[in-house]
């Protein structure tokens, strides 16, 4: 039993999430993007699988794509727990925190600014 459960286990963390390679107009937008989270007080930069994560202190709110992106080619995650809204979509499963925002196009760059001052806020 304790052999299954390990097991099981090791086989969860040895998988990893598909990550989708970024073309050159969403590195330029996530360039932008991590600009402007670099400008905000208190946060930091680290590079993380293909993205990069933004920390306000001590604490994630944000993983950016750098060369790789979650979800999907065109998506960034927000460290967003029980926030629920028609653009945001479950990114890691249910209760892990983060969300993942789709960026459609430029246009898309102020809101996901909105969502991510928001985890700004919340993860301090």
């Amino acid at each position: 039993m304790i052999y299954a459960i390990i097991l099981s286990n090791w086989k969860c963390m040895a998988e990893r999430p598909k990550l989708f390679k970024i073309d050159d107009e969403m590195k330029r937008w996530c360039v932008a993007i991590g600009d402007e989270l670099l400008a905000w007080p208190d946060v930091t930069a680290k590079p993380m699988f293909g993205m990069t994560g933004f920390y306000r202190g001590q604490n994630i709110f944000a993983a950016i794509p750098r060369t790789k992106a979650p979800v999907t080619a065109r998506s960034l995650l927000i460290k967003l727990p029980s926030v629920r809204h028609k653009r945001l979509k479950d990114a890691t499963g249910p209760g892990s925190g983060w969300v993942a925002f789709e960026l459609e196009s430029a246009n898309d760059i102020n809101e996901a600014l909105l969502w991510l001052g928001r985890a700004y806020e919340e993860n301090s």
